[in-house]
């Protein structure tokens, strides 16, 4: 409670963040009093889970002066600057489902281990369900401004009946990471003759029949699309059993795929030169990074090498957002975009958006110059939906006042060692924003997450579950076996498991 009113909270987005944050705020606060408003810009919760099957041409806007933007994107012609689902139907989660899942609310019994889009989507509605999440939201109502005034945030929404302005203890950004789809700056590129889309508008591989097709980025997405177009698909979709046997006869597209790093295999995805690799794999031609585009349209690799291509599908990823406006104070003196020309970063502050985000706390949480704004899931590299609520749990416990503010931690060290996540409180280190990404792994993301619960009143916070040694007498070592109930104690060896596990199973049972 604030003073004899309950704490105000207001959550931006309704995918599976925002949820995980209504919920623990209802779980932490029941006692104390917590009144959250979940604000929805679209009619539906679920965020990037949802599908939208036609997006809309792409367009490609590239700064020509990188004096004022370094960082170049794609929007929907139809709403330009408005992000649409960045999912294909049937597309495969590429974690296990058991780790995928919030604790203690486990996917429903499958046959797949790495469910179907359409099933993680149904997970997330019987989640909000279950806990009675949904009267807690404002769909079709939209954060336009946040600002700080006496003590408070200052909330501007904008809905079908206007704007309205309001007063909360606390502000949650949990709108996801896929907001802004990110497209790099090449020299050149407004040269290029062909036809340019992002990841995100990724529907099916028979729109590139006859093409040759550069994909540049070798992470989730583009191991996706370079599979699907060399005939490794795992759905279904019109056409596919004749476009499975077309690859496989005289393959329809030509697939070059441009790696960042040429000498090292795809972090997430079989390696298209190793001859144990499927055929469908070794389809793919790996190229190295893009130089520059000729006057000719012809695109130039980093060894010199041309190439002559129909389309660029770029599988870059996408930058952080900020979702509102945020002139005025506190962020006028304290900005959350980092300048532009930051080394290292991307800006397109356009956009209110960039690779990174400037003056938060050593744990990716909270901005560091007024109380209670928080941003969830900033973390890549992790397994989103139970870090995002391990965090909504913390974030909640320092809105209503049950833990004090999150202490330092060993700065020094990247945001990849799994040391750094040692509480320090006298550290005089920079912020996170040093490190230029906020990239995790398995190891870092399993020691901050019992760090954060260790900051936890209840005793099980810094305990390892009980019933483990069901697992550990009778687990397979791979995640597989008695899971005992989570609830807040510390990561479980199942999970850990299975988190570093999780590759090659689905390697054995995607093949890919």
């Amino acid at each position: 409670m604030v003073g004899e009113r309950p704490v105000r909270v207001a959550v931006v987005g309704a995918g599976s963040a925002g949820l995980a944050m209504a919920q623990q705020l209802l779980e932490v606060g029941r006692e104390t009093g917590v009144r959250p408003v979940v604000f929805e810009r679209e009619n539906v919760l679920g965020g990037l889970w949802q599908y939208c099957a036609d997006p809309g041409p792409c367009t490609v806007h590239v700064p020509s002066d990188t004096r004022h933007a370094t960082a170049g994107f794609a929007d929907w012609a139809a709403h330009p600057l408005r992000p649409s689902s960045a999912m294909y139907d049937g597309l495969r989660t590429n974690i296990p489902s058991d780790i995928m899942a919030y604790r203690d609310a486990p996917f429903p019994a499958q046959r797949s281990l790495f469910p179907a889009r359409k099933d993680v989507l149904s997970y997330l509605e019987t989640f909000a369900k279950d806990h009675g999440l949904e009267k807690y939201v404002r769909f079709r109502s939209e954060v336009v401004h946040v600002a700080r005034a006496n003590g408070a945030w200052r909330v501007t929404s904008r809905g079908a009946s206007g704007e309205r302005c309001e007063e909360y203890d606390g502000v949650v950004c949990a709108q996801g990471r896929c907001t802004v789809p990110y497209v790099p700056v090449i020299p050149g590129l407004a040269h290029f003759k062909g036809r340019q889309v992002h990841s995100a508008w990724y529907r099916t591989p028979t729109v590139f029949r006859g093409e040759r097709v550069l994909i540049v980025g070798n992470n989730s997405s583009g191991g996706d699309i370079a599979r699907e177009l060399c005939g490794g698909t795992v759905r279904t979709f019109p056409g596919y059993e004749a476009w499975q046997r077309a690859c496989e006869d005289a393959p329809p597209v030509q697939v070059y795929q441009s790696y960042h790093n040429p000498d090292e295999p795809p972090p997430v995805d079989l390696d298209p030169r190793d001859p144990a690799s499927p055929a469908w794999c070794r389809r793919i031609h790996v190229v190295g990074p893009i130089a520059r585009v000729d006057a000719d349209g012809s695109v130039v690799l980093a060894d010199k090498t041309t190439l002559h291509v129909d389309t660029i599908v770029w599988a870059t990823g996408f930058l952080y957002q900020i979702p509102f406006s945020t002139h005025g104070a506190p962020f006028d003196a304290a900005p959350l975009l980092p300048p532009v020309g930051t080394p290292g970063v991307h800006c397109a502050p356009a956009l209110r958006a960039a690779s990174i985000l400037d003056n938060l706390d050593d744990w990716l949480l909270f901005y560091k110059h007024a109380p209670g704004l928080c941003f969830l899931g900033l973390p890549n590299r992790i397994v989103p939906f139970p870090l995002t609520q391990m965090q909504s749990r913390v974030v909640a416990h320092v809105l209503l006042n049950k833990i004090p503010p999150l202490p330092r931690v060993r700065a020094d060290l990247p945001l990849t060692d799994a040391a750094r996540w040692v509480p320090q409180d006298n550290s005089q280190a920079p912020g996170p924003e040093v490190w230029r990404n906020f990239t995790f792994g398995a190891a870092s993301e399993i020691a901050y997450n019992d760090a954060l619960l260790a900051l936890l009143p209840a005793p099980e916070s810094r305990q390892r579950p009980p019933g483990e040694e069901a697992y550990l007498e009778q687990g397979d070592g791979r995640g597989g076996g008695p899971h005992p109930p989570e609830h807040w104690y510390q990561f479980g060896q199942w999970r850990r498991d299975r988190r570093t596990s999780g590759k090659a199973l689905r390697h054995e049972e995607l093949k890919y």
